[in-house]
């Protein structure tokens, strides 16, 4: 099948092959950097968590009292129907479809800035992440920082996470979430 000629040099091809990146790694100075956790944990991903629960709970208090009064409506419109003319109900019908119509794009509308306003905030974040990553890689003359996601097994050495959030924090505190 396959001479001895050719086994031999398929076998030392295999062998390049594995040991070329073995000893390429053995001369690239790596860090691994938990971006999720810094998200989580910097003081500028808490304050974009804590902006984004408050403008919640303001948008969910105003459309919960919205819905309160365009329940009542519905109830008033019901009782009035006996009273009313054909046309006299249609009408007021019409003008409570236009308000629920009214409202539903509202929140839609609120919910869609909302979504671009904390989009926005976490770029921010992590180019601020990006950016202090970048220092202390040259600080440290790392030749290569990936993403703890990318990564299984890590040596404590060489994460650089809290060095990161650290200085992340000292750097940037808070993030403004910009809802228009």
């Amino acid at each position: 099948m396959l001479s001895l000629i050719t086994k031999r040099c398929l076998f030392v091809l295999a062998l390049v092959c594995i040991s070329a990146p073995m000893a390429l790694a053995q001369n690239v100075n790596i860090a691994v950097v938990d971006v999720e956790k810094i998200l989580t944990e910097s003081a500028a991903g808490k304050s974009i968590q804590q902006q984004l629960k408050t403008r919640r709970e303001s948008f969910q208090k105003e459309f919960s009292a919205r819905e309160d009064n365009l329940m009542n409506a519905q109830k008033t419109l019901i009782n009035q129907k006996a009273d009313l003319s054909p046309e006299e109900f249609a009408k007021k019908r019409d003008d409570f479809e236009k308000q629920l119509l009214e409202t539903r794009n509202l929140f839609q509308k609120r919910r869609n800035s909302l979504d671009k306003g904390l989009s926005k905030s976490l770029s921010d974040l992590r180019k601020n992440i990006i950016q202090v990553s970048a220092e202390v890689s040259n600080e440290k003359n790392y030749q290569i920082v990936l993403t703890r996601d990318s990564v299984v097994i890590v040596e404590k050495e060489i994460d650089i996470t809290e060095t990161v959030l650290s200085r992340l924090n000292a750097k940037v505190s808070n993030i403004p979430l910009d809802v228009k």
